[in-house]
């Protein structure tokens, strides 16, 4: 199975975009495991290259094997706030 990549660079022609889409399917323990992974980024970007402001604490979470699915963005101090604010923002 390919690793999925929530932060995959971002190729456009006239700068980089504000954040990212997430899915529309809600992330939840039900669909599996949940996955959490740090922007990694600098200067309001992420490693990718997409631009979120300051300050850079963007998450993204999704459920294992259905990243494409139901990856989902979040601000949050640590990877177990982001797992649970995913959830309520679903809800």
């Amino acid at each position: 199975m390919k690793r999925f990549d929530p932060f995959k660079h971002v190729n456009t022609q006239y700068g980089a975009p504000m954040g990212r889409r997430g899915a529309s399917t809600v992330v939840s323990p039900e669909n599996g495991k949940l996955c959490a992974r740090h922007c990694g980024g600098y200067d309001c970007y992420d490693k990718g290259g997409a631009y979120w402001g300051a300050p850079l604490n963007v998450w993204a979470v999704w459920n294992h094997g259905k990243g494409d699915e139901t990856v989902t963005y979040v601000r949050a101090a640590n990877r177990a706030t982001a797992l649970v604010f995913a959830q309520i923002e679903g809800n």
